[in-house]
């Protein structure tokens, strides 16, 4: 989910996952399958924005973003090819930035910063989501993915206290999945089937997290306190 390795220089489909083997959908069998995660989190984030009656429409396409995450993960490690490569890679990459311009939007009062920053992320992250820059692996684009979050959960928690157990949960997954995720080939010597499905599996987790804060930010359940 979400790889960037494979057009990089010199880079294939079997040196860059542990899992391999012959065959459509059976080249990852367990990388593919453990997609369903995403599904799974994709229909109940759905029923969530469903059961809270969220009116914020950007909020409620997040679900389905979800949804063809999942989808466009499993052609990928079923189907390894640039085009299913890219298919696995935009719609997290849409995931993270909408959900990420939504949190400044709630954490920052000026429209202008909220842009500068949303902006200044976009520049940092596409060289690699192009391949103009080697990502080792998709370990440096998702390492900036964490600080940013690491920094946008901080100020979020200093003006609501009540978002402290989500966020933390969300921000300790993902970096636990990322580890997973750079472990992959790391432990393939001695786990044959490597890592990387965790990291789907965990992520799942994170999406459906962030759809919950999300919606709970919309209903204003949970108050973002102004600076006085």
């Amino acid at each position: 989910m979400g790889d960037y390795g494979i057009l990089e220089k010199g880079s294939s489909i079997y040196s860059i996952y542990c899992e391999s083997g012959i065959g459509i959908f059976s080249t990852q069998p367990i990388n593919t399958i453990s997609n369903i995660a995403l599904l799974i989190a994709a229909y109940f984030a759905y029923r969530l924005v469903m059961i809270k009656e969220v009116k914020d429409r950007t909020v409620k396409i997040l679900p389905f973003v979800i949804a063809i995450t999942g989808i466009g993960s499993m052609l990928w490690h079923g189907m390894p090819h640039s085009l299913t490569n890219f298919a696995d890679t935009l719609p997290l990459s849409t995931f993270v930035l909408i959900s990420l311009f939504l949190f400044l939007e709630k954490l920052l009062e000026k429209r202008v910063l909220v842009w500068k920053i949303f902006l200044a992320f976009i520049l940092v992250e596409t060289p690699f989501m192009f391949h103009l820059l080697p990502s080792i692996n998709g370990f440096l684009p998702y390492s900036i993915v964490l600080i940013f979050g690491a920094f946008l959960v901080y100020g979020l928690i200093k003006k609501s206290k009540a978002l402290t157990p989500d966020l933390v949960i969300i921000i300790s997954l993902f970096a636990t999945a990322l580890i997973f995720r750079t472990l992959d080939l790391i432990i393939c010597p001695i786990f044959s089937v490597g890592t990387h499905f965790i990291w789907h599996i965990l992520n799942a987790l994170v999406l459906y997290l962030v759809v919950r804060v999300l919606v709970l930010l919309n209903l204003k359940t949970i108050s973002i306190k102004s600076k006085q």
